[in-house]
């Protein structure tokens, strides 16, 4: 017996593989013979806006492209078990942010994905586009997926109640001085020990607002080497103000959360600055109508005088699968899907995400003011911004890591909400050291990854 758990536990390990596959193959395999390239995605806001200019491409090509609208961590989850089961899959993909770590988990040559680095290099066009987007989509100095969008972040704000309380928006240059006016304006209007107004809304557990802090520091979960950095000084130093921000007596920020409880607290004037990717402009627009004309949106304080003044959060990429029997006519369609300035300009003017293509940027749509947001030219905004995105390295263990300094974070508010400022940065230096040796002995394990990462020096 070569299986060291019995036959009960291989014959179950057995069933568990053959209906992965069988479940990848019923999700992939529903093309028809007829179709020359399938192409599954998971944003049904992308898939609406493809089906109108897929034709072009067909008529063009004289092809037929079938997509398939499939739920993120499905399409992740059953791509993976196909390729691991040699099941049938998509000629093309488009993943979500953090994904490729988890596909790029092993040796390179082992990636079900075709390498991309050397066709964007040779055709000129990882020069036309924002650097720091390929980090996510790349391994070990190989780009396995061409970059939808930027996705800088604002700060937008509640336009009519920062006017009337005297903020001057120009002067929030850095989070210290944010801080210092959010001091100011939080307080407790109606005296009855409950804050009705904060400065910002930041999440009670960090969430992802932890995470962009700490790129648009420099700092981040891991670096361009796959190498985890979560326990950096950066990290702590981060960790400490944001403690500060959201617990005790000098707090300035409200847990807004999503949805309706978001759209409430933005119409009452709860919060009055939100962080707020280029996606999530169009949704402040869909979510919160009435607020139209009375929102704005600046860029983020810098963490030091003339520092970066934006972040990165979320993305999506377009990747080839090694399995697609026409590749050049797969790249094909990825050009024309992600470098068609003539679609790129609607395309931002339907969703006001920011695409990675510069030379697009000098488009009428970004320079279009927007009613919602004070009439502002955000696009004009939000592609300066771009510029300064930070890198976003990303590996299989991105979201345990996610999970570890959440933890870490936690551990740390609850000991500020028992003792204080006493202790409270060699505690959260412990707390990071503690979880990011925990994420190192994991990643540790992956035998296939440490060789890869020895062939590629």
């Amino acid at each position: 017996m070569l299986f060291p758990y019995g036959k009960a536990p291989l014959a179950l390990l057995a069933v568990a593989l053959l209906t992965g596959a069988t479940l990848a193959l019923a999700t992939f395999c529903s093309r028809q013979d007829d179709y020359d390239l399938v192409f599954a995605l998971f944003a049904k806001n992308h898939h609406e806006v493809y089906q109108e200019v897929i034709p072009e491409f067909e008529a063009a090509h004289g092809v037929r492209v079938q997509m398939q609208l499939v739920p993120a961590r499905g399409l992740q989850s059953r791509l993976q078990s196909a390729f691991l089961a040699g099941a049938p899959v998509p000629d093309v993909v488009e993943i979500l942010n953090g994904s490729m770590g988890y596909f790029a988990r092993g040796p390179l040559k082992d990636v079900g994905f075709v390498d991309l680095t050397e066709r964007l290099e040779k055709e000129g066009i990882r020069e036309r586009m924002v650097e720091s987007r390929f980090s996510i989509w790349s391994s070990r100095g190989h780009v396995f997926a061409m970059p939808h969008d930027v996705h800088p972040v604002t700060l937008a704000y509640r336009r009519d109640l920062v006017e009337e309380l005297g903020i001057d928006v120009e002067a929030l240059t850095t989070w210290d001085e944010f801080v210092r006016v959010g001091r100011r304006v939080t307080c407790d209007l109606d005296r009855d020990g409950v804050a009705d107004r904060y400065m910002i809304d930041l999440p009670s557990d960090g969430a992802s607002a932890l995470d962009l802090l700490l790129l648009q520091r420099g700092g981040g979960l891991f670096d361009e080497d796959g190498q985890v950095t979560m326990d950096s000084q950066v990290a702590v130093e981060t960790l400490v103000w944001y403690i500060h921000q959201t617990r005790g007596e000098g707090r300035i920020a409200f847990s807004a959360g999503w949805g309706q409880s978001l759209s409430k607290a933005m119409l009452d004037g709860l919060a009055l600055f939100y962080f707020c990717p280029d996606w999530r402009t169009k949704t402040f627009q869909q979510d919160v109508p009435g607020l139209a004309g009375k929102m704005a949106v600046m860029p983020l304080p810098a963490w030091e005088e003339g520092g970066r003044r934006t972040s990165t959060w979320g993305g999506t990429g377009f990747a080839i699968t090694k399995a697609c029997p026409r590749q050049e006519l797969a790249w094909e369609f990825a050009k024309f899907l992600y470098l068609e300035k003539k679609e790129l300009g609607k395309r931002f003017a339907g969703s006001n995400i920011i695409p990675p293509v510069k030379d697009a940027w000098d488009l009428p749509e970004f320079h279009t003011p927007n009613a919602y947001w004070s009439n502002q030219k955000i696009g004009v905004l939000l592609s300066d911004l771009a510029r300064e995105t930070p890198p976003a390295y990303v590996t299989a263990y991105t979201e345990l890591a996610r999970t570890k300094i959440g933890e870490a974070f936690m551990n740390a508010a609850i000991y500020y909400d028992d003792h204080g400022d006493d202790g409270l940065r060699d505690y959260v230096e412990n707390e990071l050291k503690r979880t990011a040796d925990y994420v190192r002995r994991v990643a540790g394990r992956n035998a296939f990854l440490s060789q890869a990462r020895r062939e590629s020096r």
